[in-house]
């Protein structure tokens, strides 16, 4: 595998592929979605989700900022992109049969990013004590 294909699944794939995965499951109809108890806590699925999307879009600007460094503008950024997708995300369910737009939703989507936000900093804060 060249160096550019193995960089692209190593640092952009998983965030991509996150992404993906958020996508297809706002894209099932209410009527095909499954009736588990879990779902009864979609706001915290919602920052679960998020929270590792964000932590991914973190990861997937590394190699453009330096490693194992610590990037206020790395941080705005990936919550930038996890609001925004979120608010898409909400946007693209309103053309979901029996699925609607919920601006609670976008927001547990907002608080999983920086939940990410704040993961991210204890995690290379911690790295840089040691």
């Amino acid at each position: 595998m060249n160096k550019h294909l193995r960089h692209f699944f190593r640092y952009q794939f998983p965030a991509l592929g996150w992404a993906l995965i958020i996508f297809i499951g706002s894209s099932i109809p209410a009527r095909y979605f499954p009736s588990h108890t879990i779902f009864q806590y979609d706001k915290l699925i919602h920052i679960v989700l998020f929270m590792i999307f964000g932590i991914l879009v973190y990861r997937m600007l590394e190699p453009y900022s330096g490693r194992n460094s610590y990037s206020w503008a790395r941080i705005f950024f990936s919550i930038s992109v996890v609001v925004l997708y979120g608010v898409m995300d909400e946007f693209h369910q309103g053309y979901v049969p029996g699925r609607s737009v919920d601006v609670w939703d976008a927001a547990a989507d907002t608080f999983g990013g920086v939940l990410s936000a704040i993961i991210v900093y204890i995690f290379y804060h911690k790295r840089r004590i040691s």
